[in-house]
């Protein structure tokens, strides 16, 4: 990305228009353009200039960025605005008969996206220009009047039109005059198709840079990042379309900004991160109303309105749509009309009116067909098959898939072939050719492997994979029809938790080091994150937050690493998986869908698939139920009966295991199943050992890939972190009979929080250390900060213990965090947040989170869970403690103590947390509602006893033998 930005930002102040150098003359002298820039930007541009070369330029693009977006360039729009004068003044200009007037600014308004405006002007310009016979200048109006009436005609014989013209001698002799044209071409292409539009990009690129015209070279970064996307390369269409973006603002493009924030918005909306992207699509908008002259932001508004719809917000999306189609009927901007018309059809199908939205969606499909907008025919065949397909028309359905398939192929885009094999697949399944289905189907499983293998950031990853999950829950549930367990399996495999399977297998897959850029814009995020925690009003937290978002993106677009070859996620086989498993072990795989839902038991007498009697929305919102009387700390029991019938009592296997391996879906990730209770009203924690896993293929990785030395030291452990002076906004809470047990671990969000002092946690810390002998590390009071922990080192120690206040962030999952004590003098904010934890390089047996919602996280479809366990996993721990809702503090305490003690008895952590649960029950019988101890589960590797720097105590009350 350092490289890309180099080259882009050289000269970057300069024109990037395409005119010549009489065109720029005549508008100097009618009074149209004055001095390239401001003194301010004459400093801006000098400094810049001599960073470009250095690895520090990305900082000075991030401490520059609001400068250069909040004032410079709206100084430069006033500016501009001044010398070209008011409308009326515009007016005069479009009235003028000198050509080269009119061509510039035609060039200034096409530059600012503005083509409607621009076009009345290039087709004068282009008239007398003919009449004076100067053809370098009448070639260069004519291109531009063919882009701005784009929509008004055929996109493959515009891009012929567009290629006779670069076959012009006259063209070939002017570098300037080809690259306008390699522009408009490369615009065009990426309608019909793409790898057209990459050849026409990177030339253009490449002639920018030669002739000076950097400004154009940085937009061709950008369109090569969007193809970059289209092709799947994912990682490097983050660091082309960043870079384009960082660069866009610093030199003031107005236009480049609103087109590179739009496909930002667009790749976040893609991948179902429908907030985030609605921040960059909002920006754009922003950024275009504040400059006068900028066109219609359609692509911003499409967007927003589409991922209100995702969010099911209907009514907010409808005045956006309407909005956007009044300006692109005013404007005759055809394709636009065409891409509203088929939000419109999304918007009517999802509030029920199915007649509206097919006539919408024909509506678009046959504008795209007579114009030749492939992928948008693509998109509006296969939106009508899904409609006829839920409908019950099979064969209508499968004709508009196919169909759509061809014109899909035609542009070439790998992205959206997944996703149009997945819906064809499911139609020959529908109509009974099974064969053909499951070929489909691997096809797009093949693709999807291909893109995720190019990702190396770990929630982009995440993101992708359950974006396209329906692919593999599709197949899986064909295999299984067929009887194919094996097979069924392995495709399961492929995308349950495979972010993580991944960074177990390849160590180094997220990992990277610290540049000085990293540690900067780690910097820049802490700082924002500490205003945040302090801020108070509402319009100061929301500049914070765009303030955070940008900063993130900063970082991860910082992190990408050169794209290398990496190795492909190898799936366990099933076979191995039951040779792993002891005589008393049963992994649940559960699959949830509609109308049917599915249980795959795997033992090592066998593997079976077995049918809930309930679909998704059906255990889904009995899941919610149980779980929200949980948190009133009622007992659930009627609903934990019910669930036990559709989970558990349907599965034969149940009945001869002791030790159940959860391997969750959806809404059974965030709740437990020690909770549940059998029919005679038993919790099923009374008989037996449970544990969780992503997959079967990560539980083979942590019990037999994962080869490490045995960590030194036996304990690293925090807590009592001083809170009361963290924000300088929260309170200690004086210990009482009053609030025994009633401070919980909680952090309700980023804005003005009061963190309250956890007092028992010094206690439960101190007795946790005297198990573990004089060796162990603990980190209490003001010396237990975010930077004396990451000072640790933290590959050295075999338990980590954390007794602190923690947060999950379910919309941005890689901002969960526990929350450490500040450090003044450091740039820490305290928030060691999970993309921080993920790179921590951990040897951990045992991480245990004693703090709440630290199992809670953003569920990803088939691929599972983004949450804190997550991270500890990809950072090294073989196994996680953590919490599914909020922590009481001295249950918490109890709850702890006790399990470490069982640990030093030489129970395995499934063992001893179980029976630290027991215990509890014990003590208190049915007061202790499952809030007070049913949160804390095991995530990881759970059979493995922790060694203790001391001989094992005799055990006691231990239920259950080892058996092996």
């Amino acid at each position: 990305m350092a490289a890309e930005i180099v080259v882009s930002c050289e000269g970057s102040w300069h024109s990037g228009n395409t005119r010549s150098t009489a065109c720029i003359e005549n508008l100097e002298r009618s009074g149209g353009i004055g001095s390239p820039s401001e003194t301010v930007c004459r400093t801006l541009q000098m400094m810049i200039s001599r960073l470009c070369h250095s690895r520090g330029f990305l900082v000075l693009a991030v401490l520059l960025l609001f400068v250069c977006h909040s004032g410079t360039r709206l100084r430069r729009g006033t500016n501009e605005r001044n010398r070209l004068g008011s409308n009326n003044s515009l007016s005069r200009i479009a009235g003028s008969d000198d050509p080269y007037v009119l061509l510039a600014e035609a060039d200034r308004l096409y530059w600012l996206n503005n083509g409607f405006r621009a076009a009345p002007l290039y087709a004068k310009a282009e008239r007398l220009l003919a009449d004076k016979g100067d053809i370098r200048n009448e070639i260069h109006a004519k291109v531009g009047r063919l882009r701005t009436e784009a929509e008004t005609m055929s996109f493959v014989e515009l891009s012929g039109l567009l290629n006779e013209q670069l076959r012009n001698p006259v063209v070939q002799d002017d570098s300037r005059l080809r690259l306008w044209c390699l522009i408009a071409k490369g615009y065009t292409d990426i309608e019909v198709d793409y790898r057209a539009a990459k050849q026409d990009w990177r030339e253009a690129q490449s002639l920018a840079r030669k002739v000076g015209e950097n400004r154009w070279a940085t937009r061709a970064s950008g369109e090569l990042g969007l193809i970059a996307f289209l092709e799947g390369h994912f990682a490097r269409a983050a660091r082309l379309v960043g870079g384009a973006l960082i660069v866009t603002m610093a030199s003031g493009d107005v236009g480049g900004q609103i087109r590179f924030l739009e496909l930002i918005g667009n790749g976040f909306e893609e991948v179902n991160r429908h907030v985030e992207a609605l921040k960059f699509f909002e920006r754009a908008i922003t950024v275009a109303d504040a400059e006068r002259d900028s066109g219609f932001p359609f692509m911003a508004y499409e967007g927003k309105a589409q991922a209100l719809i995702a969010l099911g917000k209907s009514d907010e999306a409808g005045p956006i749509l309407e909005k956007a189609m009044a300006q692109a009927r005013s404007q005759k901007r055809r394709g636009h009309e065409a891409q509203l018309s088929i939000l419109l059809g999304k918007l009517s199908a999802q509030t029920g009116d199915r007649k509206q939205a097919i006539a919408y969606l024909k509506e678009a499909g046959q504008f795209a067909t007579r114009v030749q907008f492939f992928r948008m025919e693509a998109d509006t065949l296969f939106e009508l098959a899904k409609l006829y397909g839920d409908n019950g028309d099979v064969a209508t359905a499968a004709t508009d898939a196919v169909q759509g398939l061809s014109a899909s192929r035609r542009v070439g885009d790998h992205y959206y072939l997944p996703r149009n094999l997945t819906i064809l697949a499911q139609l020959e399944a529908r109509r009974g050719k099974v064969a053909q289905a499951d070929a489909l189907y691997k096809q797009a499983e093949d693709a999807i492997e291909g893109m995720l293998m190019s990702v190396d950031q770990p929630y982009w990853n995440s993101s992708i994979a359950g974006s396209m999950g329906q692919a593999y829950l599709q197949h899986f549930e064909l295999l299984c029809r067929r009887g194919n367990i094996t097979e069924a399996f392995r495709v399961l495999e492929r995308i349950r938790g495979r972010t993580l399977a991944r960074s177990l297998q390849d160590s180094s897959a997220f990992r990277a080091a610290e540049s000085k850029q990293t540690v900067e814009l780690e910097k820049n995020v802490a700082g924002v994150q500490a205003r945040l925690m302090r801020a108070t009003s509402t319009r100061e937290r929301e500049q914070l937050l765009d303030k955070l978002v940008e900063y993130e993106r900063r970082l991860g677009w910082a992190w990408l690493k050169p794209e290398v070859p990496r190795r492909k996620l190898q799936v366990v086989p099933l076979r191995r998986i039951q040779e792993d498993l002891r005589r008393d072990e049963l992994i649940l795989e559960y699959v949830l869908d509609d109308p049917s839902s599915f249980c795959l038991s795997i033992s090592r007498r066998g593997a079976h698939v077995r049918a809930l009697p309930a679909g998704r929305r059906e255990i889904e919102g009995l899941a919610r139920e149980f779980i929200d009387e949980i948190h009133s700390k009622g007992t659930g029991a009627r609903i934990s009966k019910q669930l036990y019938e559709l989970l558990v009592k349907p599965i034969p296997e149940t009945g001869s295991a002791t030790r159940f391996i959860i391997a969750p879906d959806g809404i059974l990730n965030l709740f437990p199943f020690e909770a549940l209770r059998d029919a005679q009203g038993g919790y099923l924690l009374e008989s037996r050992i449970i544990s969780y896993v992503p997959s079967g293929t990560i539980l083979d990785t942590l019990r037999h890939t994962v080869r490490r030395q045995l960590a030194p030291k036996n304990l690293l452990a925090v807590g009592d972190v001083a809170y009361d002076d963290q924000f300088r906004t929260a309170q200690t809470l004086q210990l009482s009979e009053t609030n025994l047990g009633r401070i919980e671990r909680s952090v309700a969000d980023l804005s003005g929080i009061v963190l309250h002092n956890l007092p028992q946690t010094r206690r439960e810390v101190k007795e946790i250390s005297k198990i573990f002998g004089p060796d162990a590390v603990v980190l209490l009071g003001k010396d237990a900060t975010e930077t004396t922990f990451k000072k640790e080192p933290l590959n050295q120690f075999r338990v980590l213990h954390l007794a602190v206040h923690g947060f999950a962030d379910m919309l941005y999952p890689e901002r969960s965090a526990i929350v450490l004590g500040v450090d003044p003098t450091s740039g820490d904010d305290g928030l060691l947040q999970a993309r921080e934890i993920m790179r921590l390089g951990l040897n951990a047996e045992l991480t245990t989170l004693s703090a709440c919602d630290s199992g809670m996280g953003r569920l990803q479809g088939q691929e599972g869970i983004s949450n804190l366990v997550e991270a500890f996993l990809v950072a090294g721990s073989k196994s996680v403690v953590a919490s599914l809702w909020s922590a009481d503090d001295t249950f918490a305490s109890a709850l702890m103590e006790e399990f470490y003690g069982r640990l030093s008895y030489g129970e395995d952590v499934g063992q001893a947390l179980r029976n630290a649960k027991l215990g509890l029950l014990a003590r208190y019988g049915e007061q202790a509602s499952p809030f007070y101890w049913a949160g804390f589960v095991i995530v990881g590797e759970a059979v493995t006893p922790v060694l203790v720097n001391r001989e094992p105590k005799i055990r006691e009350n231990v239920v259950l033998n080892k058996e092996k």
